[in-house]
């Protein structure tokens, strides 16, 4: 059904969910910080809609209205033809600048490994999801203190509620004014 992609067999990874997409679209999105597709093909028909994307990686489903669909996880088109362009010897067509504006990297070395742990770490999330072990993240939050803040509850001595302005700016200026256009 999926078929090849242009960065090849090695960036495409299947999985079987018992879930509808649906549901699984929404832990996707609630639980792993995925931003929820709208379904459209972006490699053409019957190649699989876009459940759901994080970083430089699409998860693709062969069908929305399946109760047990198919589910692939492959870069994003522009990655995709980043790593064809790389596998495929034309890696001297891109400059350090082009590849810096695209991946956030300056060389090919460092747009692979990044491209590896992006298209691992969501691989990993998907099949948590498929297999339904997938938990939100423990935010880490900072210690709320339990007074407000002293430096800003103290008003300063000259605090009189009045706008810090120049002393001469509420002065009428001795220039008259003259309109710009000359109307």
């Amino acid at each position: 059904m999926f078929g090849l992609y242009p960065a090849g067999s090695n960036w495409v990874r299947h999985f079987n969910a018992t879930v509808a997409v649906r549901p699984l679209q929404g832990d996707l999105v609630k639980h792993a910080g995925f931003t929820a597709g709208i379904f459209h093909q972006p490699f053409g028909a019957d190649r699989g809609a876009v459940l759901a994307q994080r970083d430089s990686c699409l998860v693709l489903a062969e069908s929305t209205a399946s109760e047990n669909p198919a589910l692939v996880v492959v870069p994003d088109v522009e990655m995709q033809n980043l790593l064809w362009s790389f596998h495929s010897g034309y890696a001297n067509q891109w400059s350090g600048r082009e590849l810096k504006v695209l991946t956030g990297c300056d060389n090919w070395d460092s747009v692979l490994r990044l491209a590896a742990a992006q298209y691992a770490k969501v691989c990993d999330d998907v099949q948590k999801a498929v297999e339904g072990t997938l938990v939100p993240v423990a935010i880490e939050s900072a210690p709320v203190p339990n007074r407000p803040d002293p430096v800003l509850c103290a008003s300063f001595s000259n605090d009189d509620d009045v706008p810090w302005l120049p002393s001469d700016y509420l002065f009428d200026s001795p220039i008259p004014e003259v309109p710009t256009c000359g109307l």
